[in-house]
């Protein structure tokens, strides 16, 4: 699996594409004084130095907590170790075993007097190892290509499409430092074998896409995208953790099976008789944002998509509970409605004394008291639902016969 040699040059050759100055972090370091070997075990302030300087160079010992930018300890322990190894790594240190020695220390005062961490090629490769080997000339040709790109993008001007990559390009890489993380705390077994697999795909189809996007091929780098994708989410899962992709798809289909349910036991209900028009405004609401959260996951956008799932699957659990209930009274809608009923005749006789042509009113006026007494003996019956949809009917009714005259 690649080292964090590469993680660290993918991460700022995506800055760079996303139009982020380029640099290499902390190109200038407070002189730490180094007397002795340090090594697991070893305390005092020149291990609270190393761990600053190691911080400050990109190859951080933790990333929160104790050993963290700000949170330095006198102790080196596993973390610094790791730290050390990674900065050996790019560094061109042999063996990289994590002991911070006389190699070591003449390295760091070497990159102290240059004023900068950039890793180096060593002079006689053939002693390196061919991953080694392979990783640095990795290096060496993604600088090369970045250096390419700040040349090139001068003007500015980039297309929709150009920025679509480059979003899916940032969101792939969050997936992959995501696996990285969650790998790392993974005991040894086959699952992470399988998970270290999984992740070096997704690296390699990664490294793939900056390289078509580079080209100029957009088509291919998001082809590409989709693979890294696909690799990386297969290294969270088996790595015990659910990326939002994977989140966010196993609800939508979840909540799209509980909507079709709750619709079933709506129109249940309302055969029987119960109240169900609250529950049905809600369960519409719920597959409203269903259709959202499915637009933004078929966009990429897959927060977004879990954060309406979500909202989605709370909509169908309001709506659950709702059946049965109403939030209005239904005998005051009743009440109201024969009050607007009222309201009409009077406009009506008012009209039809002044001779105004009052058209088709009288018969719709007609009808829809018709349909409010049969609301009245619905809910004489204990039939909420039935009632609830007479007096909509008769409403429309009472509006349509305004509008004759």
């Amino acid at each position: 699996m690649h080292t964090n040699i590469i993680k660290d040059v993918r991460l700022y050759f995506v800055l760079a594409i996303l139009g982020v100055a380029f640099f290499i972090p902390n190109t200038t370091f407070a002189a730490c004084t180094f007397t002795k070997d340090l090594q697991v075990g070893s305390m005092g302030e020149d291990v609270k130095c190393l761990q600053q300087y190691l911080n400050g160079a990109g190859y951080t010992v933790a990333t929160e907590g104790v050993g963290s930018k700000g949170k330095e300890t006198t102790e080196f322990k596993t973390l610094t170790q790791k730290a050390v190894i990674r900065w050996q790594n790019a560094n061109g240190i042999i063996p990289p075993t994590g002991y911070f020695g006389a190699k070591s220390r003449a390295k760091y005062t070497t990159l102290l007097a240059d004023g900068g961490s950039t890793p180096t090629i060593p002079s006689n490769p053939s002693n390196l190892g061919a991953d080694t080997t392979s990783l640095l000339k990795q290096i060496a040709e993604l600088k090369a290509e970045i250096a390419k790109l700040k040349n090139s993008q001068g003007s500015n001007n980039s297309s929709d499409d150009d920025e679509e990559v480059k979003d899916r390009l940032a969101a792939v890489l969050e997936m992959i430092d995501e696996a990285e993380d969650d790998i790392d705390d993974m005991d040894e077994g086959n699952d992470k074998s399988d998970a270290e697999d999984s992740l070096e795909s997704a690296e390699d189809a990664f490294d793939e896409a900056l390289r078509a996007f580079f080209d100029g091929d957009n088509d291919e780098a998001l082809d590409l995208i989709d693979e890294a994708e696909e690799d990386a989410d297969d290294a969270l899962d088996y790595a015990g953790a659910s990326s939002e992709k994977s989140e966010s798809e196993d609800l939508i289909d979840e909540v799209e099976d509980r909507i079709d349910e709750v619709e079933t036991a709506i129109e249940e209900a309302d055969a029987d008789g119960e109240a169900t028009s609250d529950a049905e405004d809600l369960l519409d609401e719920a597959d409203d944002t269903l259709d959202e959260a499915t637009a933004a996951f078929e966009d990429g956008d897959y927060e977004d998509a879990l954060d309406l799932a979500e909202e989605a699957d709370d909509l169908v659990d309001e709506a659950e509970d709702a059946i049965g209930e109403n939030s209005s009274d239904v005998e005051d809608d009743l009440d109201d409605a024969f009050d607007e009923l009222d309201d009409a005749w009077d406009a009506f006789d008012d009209a039809d004394a002044d001779g105004d042509d009052t058209g088709d009113a009288e018969d719709l006026l007609d009808e829809a008291e018709d349909l409010l007494d049969d609301a009245e003996t619905a809910l004489d019956d204990n039939d909420e639902s039935e009632a609830e949809d007479l007096i909509d009917e008769a409403l429309d009714l009472i509006d349509d016969a305004l509008d004759e005259f």
